[in-house]
């Protein structure tokens, strides 16, 4: 026959066990809330980083964009002999609407002679009518903001003036 022995003194141990869980400490120390804390602030930083340097990337591409607009035109008015439209133009800066950055834009000829070497110390006022010149169109600006260093955009063509 199988008997049990019960002891009614001492707890069994599956209630030790309940009673030792139920006195340990429960939730996070505070080590450890510091440290996913930081984890998440460095992670928040990186993310507010990111955002802000591709605005200003996409800003400056934008008026990259303008500028080479402003070259385009100048080229294709030296192509066709049409009057130059050079000077002063304005880049309107995409994050701040109310701010007008000049553009200055500068077209320049230089003769070619007979055998295709080109005279770079001689600057023409417009194209020769008898002879290719190789036009150079610069758009140049300052942008505003922490990528404030000069930007310049420049095409140059040999052009026929009224060829077109």
């Amino acid at each position: 026959m199988l008997s049990i022995q019960i002891d009614f003194d001492s707890p069994t141990e599956g209630i030790m066990m309940r009673e030792i869980r139920n006195k340990r400490a429960s939730g996070f120390t505070l080590v450890e809330t510091m440290l996913s804390m930081s984890i998440v602030m460095i992670t928040a930083l990186g993310v507010v980083a990111s955002i802000i340097y591709t605005r200003q990337s996409l800003e400056l591409d934008k008026q990259k964009l303008a500028a080479m607009n402003y070259a385009r035109q100048a080229m294709e008015a030296a192509l066709t002999n049409s009057s130059l439209d050079a000077g002063t133009r304005t880049l309107v800066p995409f994050n701040q609407p109310g701010l007008e950055i000049a553009a200055q834009v500068v077209v320049d000829f230089f003769p070619i002679d007979n055998n295709g070497r080109v005279d770079w110390g001689t600057i023409l006022g417009s194209a020769p009518l008898d002879m290719p010149a190789l036009c150079r169109v610069t758009v140049s600006w300052q942008p505003s903001g922490s990528w404030s260093r000069t930007q310049m955009i420049r095409y140059t063509s040999i052009v026929r003036a009224g060829t077109l």
